[in-house]
C-alpha cells in the first residue's frame, strides 16, 4: 500500500461520489493498492478488504478514531476514541480457498463473503434475507451422510447459523464489535463498526474542507488547485492563517 498524495484523494473522492459503498470501498483500495488487480480486489475477503481500509485510514488520517454514537435507550450522544491498532485482528483465509464444515451430519463447502457476493445479494430489501441469501451464495457444496447433494436452501436455520459462525471465524476483521457503556444511562451494548462507510464520511469531510481551502486560496493568491493540494498541510495552514489577517 502506498501513500496517497492530496490531489490523488480528491479524484479519489470525486469519482467514489458516482459509485455505490461497496464499489466506492473497492475504488479507493485500487489508488492505494496498485499492486493489485481489479480481480484481486473483488476476491478479497470482507475481512482481508477491511483490514487494508483501516491501514488506509491510517495513512490518511493517523491512528486514533473517534466515535460519535447515540445511545439506544436515551438517544445521548456518546463520544468515544479508540487506536486502529486496537482493532486490528489475525489475518483471514483467503477467500478464494474452499472451507469444509460439518453441520448435522451434512458436509458443507463454503467460500468466504467478498465484495462481489455482497454485490449479488445487495438488492434484497431485508437484512436477514439479505443474510441468508449471502449465505447461499457462499456455499459451494452440501452433502448428507450418503455422501449425496442437497440443496443448500434446505438446511436449517441452526445450520445455517452454524455455518454462519464458521465464516465469521475464519474471517474475524469482517466484523468489529465495539463495546459501548452510556455516561448518562449506564447503558451498554454492542455496534459494528463498518470502517467502509466510517471512512468514506471522513474523507468527505476532508474532501469539503480542502475544496474550501483552495478556493480561500485562489482568491488570495491566484493559486490553482493543483498548486495548492502541492501545499504540505502545515503550509497550507500557515497560508490560510495569513489570508484571515
Amino acid at each position: 500500500m502506498r501513500a496517497l498524495t492530496a490531489a490523488e484523494l480528491l479524484n479519489a473522492w470525486e469519482v467514489g461520489l458516482q459509485q455505490p459503498p461497496i464499489l466506492r470501498a473497492l475504488s479507493l483500495l485500487a489508488c492505494a493498492c496498485p499492486e493489485l488487480t481489479d480481480d484481486d480486489l473483488w476476491t478479497l475477503s470482507i475481512g482481508q478488504r477491511d483490514a487494508r481500509l483501516l491501514e488506509l485510514r491510517r495513512r490518511l488520517f493517523g491512528s486514533e478514531l473517534a466515535i460519535v454514537i447515540a445511545c439506544p435507550v436515551c438517544a445521548g450522544q456518546l463520544e468515544s476514541s479508540m487506536q486502529i491498532e486496537d482493532l486490528q485482528r489475525a489475518p483471514s483465509e483467503t477467500a478464494e480457498t474452499l472451507q469444509v464444515c460439518t453441520v448435522e451430519s451434512h458436509r458443507v463447502t463454503f467460500h468466504l463473503p467478498t465484495s462481489r457476493d455482497l454485490v449479488a445479494v445487495a438488492n434484497d430489501a431485508t437484512l436477514p434475507s439479505a443474510r441468508a441469501a449471502l449465505l447461499r451464495q457462499c456455499i459451494a457444496d452440501v452433502r448428507d451422510a450418503n455422501g449425496d447433494g442437497v440443496d443448500a436452501g434446505s438446511l436449517s436455520t441452526s445450520a445455517n447459523t452454524s455455518i454462519a459462525e464458521q465464516m465469521a471465524m475464519l474471517d474475524l476483521q469482517a466484523d468489529i464489535q465495539l463495546e459501548m457503556t452510556c455516561p448518562a444511562c449506564q447503558h451498554r451494548w454492542s455496534t459494528a463498526l463498518d470502517i467502509a462507510n466510517f471512512l468514506w464520511k471522513e474523507i468527505q469531510a476532508w474532501a469539503t474542507r480542502t475544496l474550501r481551502d483552495v478556493a480561500r486560496l485562489a482568491r488570495a493568491y491566484g493559486w490553482s488547485e493543483s498548486e495548492t493540494l502541492a501545499l504540505s498541510p502545515t503550509r497550507r495552514q500557515i497560508y490560510l492563517e495569513l489570508c484571515r489577517q
